[in-house]
């Protein structure tokens, strides 16, 4: 009986331990498969693995620090933390754990916490080179260059051919415009690891940076024949053909690119831009409609249509519906959340890709008659019933009004009833036939020879610019449809044109962030007016700078306009409550074409013979007010057409304070904001929302491997 109980028991642990083996080869088959996609940076990929090989065995440290890894690669930092501090509970005392956790403690802007891991380590373990990368990264976020540089050679100094360390500082002194040690550094990286794709791929990158588009087709070229499954480099090589222009050549590099894998957006978007460059629009406009169903997202890509659309398709198109839609939708999601600013910038994308959707047009006017606006309102409703009778008069078939029509025409009859007592209809002067012109402003770019997300960017971005200012009455801005070589040529042509002033524009791209930046300059001049600079992250980021960099010009413009008619001391002009005018606003009369921009800086000045006398504001509508003169001198000398300026305006709040647009001009005479902000806008500033800016190179420095 005892040798039964023996055996038995021999076989039960025996079961056990096979179990447990089992257990553990199947862990350990998950996590080498993990490994080899997290090595091809399969990420997704390499997550589903380490995530099954924790099902099997939840107590496997290094799964979980895998795990972090490529969640932290993805950019999911919050859970990356977390699966971290799994992993150091079942493998303890290990440094790169501690480094990770740095790193990590960076990407959440928890920069001091990430100081302390990584000299914490340096004290235990002075030549750990993981911690200096990790100090190295710190002095880029706190923009010191040489800082970073200084830790990358102390960390060479410890491994004299660390890849990492000779990459970073290859690309820190190519960023430092130090392009002969950036090429010292990468001969470098070359002679001891000549036979990895990233090293390659990274000296393909600086070469194109440096406008040397030959060797950096080389070295591109060998990143992809080193690893064939090397999508970056894939992605960069078509941007190298691009801007060689091989058209065809890219084609079918982002064809071959589409038939692995058809989710590498990158791909779609060089396509298109390619078939685009060859004169093939229509295929370009197919290339991204089909893009923008697989990743509706990108937002460069979806503005790089909407423009080529709105240049080359008849309004009547019956495709502008789809691609308009978008907007509707967003618009109407902001309009819940009481957005305003970005429910209306999305209603007029939609209805300027389509002018015809009655139903966005509607709700678009509603929403301007829930802010006061009511004869802008009324305008809009207009426009809807002249394209209901447009049709009929079109051949279409007369159908008896539906209860919407009936309800637009209803509405109509009593704003137009309501109207009949407006300042439009005293003065018999209908306000939308004005010309408010009073800005001139000239949008220019430059190229960078290389983008490593959205070749053109800057050109689409400068469109977007120039399209988002269609329709504001007081400003017109004109954009110079190719890139300038500089400052210098961008002057010229202002200049040459008569403007007030110009723009040039740049902008930063990562996969997560994007900056939008301006320096205004006087085109009188030629002198720096003012710069500013536009961050964002995460969705409609694009959008949203878009959105700050209409915001910061109006800002710095005076609110300006013109004497329309005038019956004795009783004046007319073309500002109204959507420019800030209201009861008490009093204005500078100053004759006509004689006011200049500063010589330097905000604002604008003229010489005082010219002011004729001041305007105090008795009444105002939407787009015009009434006031009374109060003349300079013995004699009256103020005509039609002279020009106004806000001297002074209350600061009581007041029902036509809700009125005024965000797309008019807000400054005083000195260049600053008169007007009140919307509290909603202020909050969208990157520093007040806590956002912290991860500049460009660090995204690069980031996936170097160790």
């Amino acid at each position: 009986m005892k040798l039964i109980s023996k055996i038995f028991a021999f076989f039960f642990i025996f079961s056990l331990s096979v179990s447990a083996f089992g257990e553990s080869q199947s862990a350990l088959k998950y996590f080498d498969s993990g490994v080899q996609k997290q090595n091809i940076e399969d990420y997704y990929g390499a997550s589903e693995d380490f995530q099954q090989a924790l099902q099997v065995n939840k107590a496997y440290g290094d799964a979980w620090f895998h795990l972090s890894q490529v969640t932290y690669a993805i950019g999911d930092y919050t859970l990356a933390l977390t699966y971290l501090e799994e992993a150091d509970k079942y493998a303890k005392n290990r440094t790169d754990i501690q480094n990770l956790k740095g790193l990590i403690f960076i990407a959440l802007g928890r920069l001091d916490d990430a100081r302390k891991v990584f000299t914490d380590i340096l004290k235990k373990y002075p030549n750990d080179i993981d911690s200096r990368f990790g100090l190295a990264e710190l002095d880029l976020f706190s923009g010191s260059f040489i800082g970073a540089k200084n830790q990358y050679e102390d960390a060479l100094k410890r491994q004299g051919n660390n890849r990492k360390a000779l990459l970073s500082l290859a690309l820190i002194s190519a960023e430092l415009g130090n392009h002969d040690t950036a090429m010292k550094y990468l001969e470098q990286a070359l002679r001891y690891h000549s036979g990895e794709s990233e090293v390659h791929y990274l000296a393909s990158y600086l070469e194109a940076k440096r406008g040397n588009f030959g060797e950096a087709e080389k070295r591109a070229r060998a990143a992809v024949q080193i690893n064939p499954e090397y999508t970056k480099a894939y992605v960069l090589l078509s941007s190298i053909l691009y801007s060689q222009k091989k058209f065809d050549d890219v084609v079918d590099m982002c064809d071959y690119l589409i038939s692995r894998n058809r989710n590498i957006t990158e791909a779609w978007y060089l396509k298109g831009l390619a078939q685009n460059r060859k004169g093939d629009w229509k295929s370009t406009i197919d290339t991204w409609s089909m893009a923008l169903s697989i990743n509706p997202y990108d937002e460069v890509m979806r503005s790089g249509l909407e423009l080529l659309v709105m240049k080359k398709l008849p309004v009547e198109d019956e495709r502008r519906a789809a691609w308009a839609s978008f907007h509707v939708q967003k618009a109407r999601e902001y309009t819940k959340s009481y957005f305003g600013e970005k429910a209306r910038y999305e209603y007029q994308r939609a209805l300027k890709i389509n002018p015809f959707d009655d139903g966005a047009r509607s709700e678009f006017a509603r929403l301007l008659g829930n802010t006061g606006l009511n004869e802008n309102y009324l305008n809009q409703l207009k426009f809807i019933k002249q394209n209901q009778e447009k049709d009929e008069d079109e051949g279409a078939e007369k159908t008896k009004l539906t209860a919407e029509q009936k309800k637009v025409n209803d509405t109509i009859e009593a704003y137009e009833s309501l109207m009949k007592y407006s300042l439009a209809a005293k003065w018999n002067v209908d306000p939308f036939y004005l010309d408010k012109t009073r800005w001139n402003i000239g949008l220019y770019y430059t190229k960078s020879p290389v983008q490593l997300l959205h070749c053109d960017a800057e050109e689409i971005a400068a469109g977007m610019c120039a399209d988002i200012f269609t329709g504001i009455a007081s400003t017109s801005v004109s954009l110079e449809n190719r890139a300038v070589s500089g400052y210098g040529e961008a002057y010229r042509l202002a200049r040459k044109n008569n403007l007030d002033y110009f723009v040039i524009l740049d902008i930063d791209e990562t996969e997560r962030e994007i900056t939008l930046g301006a320096t205004v300059y006087s085109a009188r001049t030629g002198t720096e007016t003012t710069k500013f600079s536009s961050f964002r992250t995460g969705n409609d980021k694009f959008a949203s700078v878009l959105r700050a960099f209409r915001r910061d010009l109006l800002d710095m413009l005076p609110v300006r306009g013109k004497i329309i008619q005038r019956s004795v001391n009783d004046i007319l002009v073309d500002l109204g409550t959507v420019e800030g005018m209201k009861k008490d606003v009093v204005l500078d009369v100053i004759k006509a074409g004689k006011i200049t921009t500063s010589d330097k800086g905000l604002g604008v000045t003229y010489e005082e013979k010219n002011h004729l006398g001041t305007i105090k504001i008795t009444r105002s509508g939407e787009e015009i007010s009434q006031g009374i003169l109060e003349q300079n001198g013995f004699y009256d000398r103020v005509n039609v057409g002279d020009e106004v300026l806000v001297k002074f305006r209350p600061d009581e709040k007041s029902e036509e304070d809700a009125q005024i647009a965000d797309n008019s001009p807000a400054a005083g005479e000195n260049g600053k904001r008169i007007l009140p902000e919307d509290e909603k806008q202020k909050k969208l500033d990157a520093r007040e929302m806590g956002l912290v800016k991860t500049p460009a190179i660090i995204e690069l420095i980031r996936g170097l491997k160790s």
